[in-house]
């Protein structure tokens, strides 16, 4: 009977160090033990023998480890850990760090301290937040992000996040006048930029930071040009003008009408497979869109008002499985797009349409901007670059100074 106490004892001291880790690895140690329950007795490597859970304990007093050794010794403890509990089964209710995940998904939709996930069993389930997500909400989950659960409470439960293949993210102001990260989709393969052809009116400027900002983000864009139907013939010579430059990139661009199904099915074929986000101003159609693609959807749209300026008619982000499996994210729109941790250098990477010239510029370091010499400017003067898209660089350029 003395050993059984001690040994709740021991228990009771690994809980405690557990609940006491930063979030960082505590995260890492459910990821590890959750890894260790799904696998067979051989793989996971756990020990024959009881754990000796003093040896993971240490002293309720001990210190973080702060050097190389300490550390390496740390992140060992933290293996052995996840070990014990896989041994010795998941941690009880009453403990602060909870059970081990036991499975993983997709978050489809993110409010503040909860969450909705499709499931890899294919289940649809409305979570909580571990504490220390919710705590941070905005920056850390993302509709889009693959997340682990624990599913062995009253309520589901994500406990971890991984890490992110892509991301699309904005500057937003937070509190206390600072500016902060506004993660919009994560994990995205494609995005879809759409634009109006009319009400409201096309802003290649608009276009161009979002190219800024999925070049930056790791993911491959294509254009789409909704409510071609309103254009008359003499219009539509003029936006094929306008989106010449993108052409002329390599981007797809696919000319769309809801009213008419004008190009549709090719946008069904663009965006099938993968994971797809579509972004762009409000009233430009995005909604409209996924209805086309999707009719058993049903989402709310709304006319474009006087002011020409559009309405949000989507609030949050929003993934949706369409019926063919293809997985669409449906943002708000917006009227304007802060780029995210943009520089001189990331800026200058982003506009392609340089590269054939920058070579030919006197400095290495060349801006494009005023400096002598300049093969790019040299481009644009006589007409081999986009007069438009360098005055959208120009734009980004000066914001960067300001």
């Amino acid at each position: 009977m003395a050993s059984n106490k001690t040994s709740d004892k021991r228990r009771r001291k690994v809980r405690e160090r557990i609940a006491n880790l930063e979030p960082d690895e505590r995260r890492r140690l459910y990821k590890h033990a959750a890894r260790l329950r799904r696998a067979t007795p051989e793989e996971s490597g756990r020990p024959k023998h009881r754990p000796d859970w003093e040896a993971y304990s240490g002293d309720e007093d001990e210190q973080p480890p702060t050097s190389e050794k300490r550390r390496r010794r740390h992140r060992g403890s933290l293996r052995q850990w996840a070990e014990a509990l896989v041994e010795d089964g998941e941690l009880g209710q009453d403990t602060a760090a909870g059970p081990a995940p036991d499975d993983a998904g997709t978050v489809l939709f993110a409010t503040t301290g909860r969450c909705r996930v499709l499931t890899d069993s294919e289940d649809s389930l409305d979570c909580l937040l571990a504490p220390d997500l919710a705590d941070a909400q905005r920056s850390e989950l993302a509709v889009g992000d693959r997340v682990q659960l624990v599913t062995a409470r009253e309520e589901p439960t994500v406990v971890a996040v991984f890490p992110r293949q892509s991301v699309l993210s904005r500057h937003d102001s937070g509190s206390g006048g600072r500016f902060v990260e506004r993660v919009v989709a994560a994990n995205v393969d494609r995005a879809v930029v759409v634009v109006a052809a009319k009400q409201p009116p096309l802003r290649p400027r608009l276009i161009d930071r979002y190219l800024v900002a999925l070049e930056s983000g790791g993911i491959r864009p294509l254009v789409a040009v909704t409510k071609l139907d309103l254009l008359d013939d003499a219009e539509r010579v003029a936006l094929d003008d306008r989106l010449r430059p993108y052409l002329a990139l390599g981007l797809e661009v696919i000319s769309c009408s809801c009213t008419e199904g004008w190009g549709i099915d090719r946008l069904r074929d663009a965006v099938a497979g993968g994971l797809v986000v579509l972004v762009g101003q409000s009233g430009v159609g995005k909604s409209s869109l996924l209805n086309a693609l999707e009719p058993a959807l049903a989402i709310d749209t709304g006319e474009t008002g006087r002011s020409r300026k559009g309405r949000h008619t989507t609030t949050a982000s929003t993934l949706h499985v369409l019926g063919d499996g293809s997985r669409i994210i449906d943002t708000p729109g917006v009227r304007e797009f802060g780029l995210w941790e943009l520089t001189r250098e990331s800026l200058r990477a982003c506009f392609h349409e340089f590269d054939g010239w920058a070579s030919a510029c006197r400095y290495a370091d060349c801006s494009h901007d005023h400096e002598p010499d300049c093969a790019v400017r040299t481009a644009v003067a006589n007409g081999s670059v986009s007069e438009a898209r360098y005055d959208s660089y120009r734009r980004l350029l000066a914001g960067l100074r300001s």
